[in-house]
Parts: structure tokens; sequence; C-alpha cells
């Protein structure tokens, strides 16, 4: 089953409102909203206290990051240090350092995520 488009903030708020003196039926005919998705908005309002998504903190999705937000600026001021330091080095000096072990993979797309790439800057 594939996932529709979500609301708007607007929206959502609007249907909370509605839900003050209208009962799902007629919030369903003024809005053009589904029946599940009017109670599921009311239900996210009774389990969180808010139906706004950028208050809701989705739950990220994937797998747990390896890296912790501390290994994470480590790794970034060693690079920003010596940008000619190598993978290898870095992974032996975050495992001596800050005792976490993560793979030469796992470290470059960090460092790709954080922004950084392989270019080379020609000084001339």
């Amino acid at each position: 089953m594939t996932r529709g488009k979500s609301l708007s903030d607007d929206l959502r708020g609007a249907i909370l409102n509605m839900a003050r003196t209208l009962d799902v039926y007629a919030i369903c005919h003024y809005t053009g909203c589904k029946k599940r998705t009017v109670e599921g908005i009311l239900e996210d309002y009774r389990k969180k206290g808010t139906v706004m998504r950028e208050h809701l903190k989705l739950e990220m999705r994937g797998a747990k990051r390896s890296m912790s937000i501390g290994d994470i600026r480590f790794i970034t001021s060693l690079v920003r240090h010596s940008p000619d330091v190598y993978l290898d080095e870095l992974r032996e000096q975050l495992e001596d350092t800050r005792g976490s072990e993560v793979s030469e993979a796992t470290i470059w797309r960090t460092l790709k995520r954080c922004g950084f790439t392989m270019k080379k800057v020609c000084l001339s």
C-alpha cells in the first residue's frame, strides 16, 4: 500500500478546530478528506499533543547511525586541520581517541554527507 500526499499543517489545524464542534463525517464533508485520515489526525493530537508535522519529530528511518555527533565533529575537525589525511588514518585516530570502531566506507559517507569532497585545490 502506498502512502498518499501528506496534508499541510494548515489543513491539519483546521481539522483539529472543526473537531471541537463537528463530528468526523461533517469534517470529511467540508475538507474532502477521508474518514480514516481525519481519525488519524485526531489520534495524533490525543497521543502527541499536536498535529503539526514540523513538531511531530518523525522517527528517523533506516538503520541507526554508527557514528555519534561527537564522532562526526571529531573527524570533521581532523579533516579541517589536515585536509590531506587518509581514511585509514582517520579510522585509527577515531578508534584510539573516541573508541568508535567504524569502517573507512562509513567515514567516507559521513564526510560526504557533511559536504566534503575529494576535489583538489590548484594553487598557481
